[in-house]
């Protein structure tokens, strides 16, 4: 049998090829262009200080909500999370230390509660220690070893890690 050319399909094909190459690369320009010379406009009724303040603080509460969402009930990645959090802390504005130290005061009570049921029981007193210190650093007034276990549980039984 012998073969059918098509060029009319072929060109349509390299048309279609050339034209989504052409319009990524105009995209891509265009954004390197346009894009830093919005942005520098974005904050313009604000000075300089209170600009950078204010990037500071939008990208270390993205970065939260990055780490928030990443967490699951293993010991290996709430470490990760304890270690990214202490790292966002480091950068963040001091106004946003209260919630990441709330939120690293309910890793540290999960990482006990797992370390308790596999026996680790020193562990999970230093973990326990930890998450005290900082529930009263945030204000907490009640943190028994029962309240820290209790919130440890509702949040190992949690879906969501807010």
């Amino acid at each position: 049998m012998a073969t059918v050319k098509l060029p009319l399909l072929r060109s349509f094909c390299g048309g279609i090829l050339i034209f989504a190459g052409c319009a990524y690369c105009g995209y891509r320009a265009a954004i390197r262009i346009v894009y830093p010379r919005q942005q520098s406009g974005w904050f313009s009724s604000l000075d300089r200080r209170e600009a950078s303040h204010l990037r500071q603080l939008g990208e270390s509460a993205s970065a939260y909500n990055y780490s928030v969402l990443s967490i699951s009930n293993t010991p290996s990645s709430l470490q990760k999370s304890v270690s990214n959090l202490n790292e966002i802390r480091q950068n963040a504005p001091e106004e946003l230390w209260p919630i990441v130290d709330l939120r690293l005061a309910k890793n540290y009570a999960m990482m006990a509660r797992l370390e308790q049921q596999t026996d680790s029981s020193v562990a999970a007193a230093d973990h326990k220690q930890r998450a005290g210190d900082l529930l009263r650093s945030v204000g907490w007034q009640d943190i028994s070893d029962e309240q820290l276990m209790a919130l440890a549980d509702r949040q190992l039984q949690s879906r969501l890690k807010f």
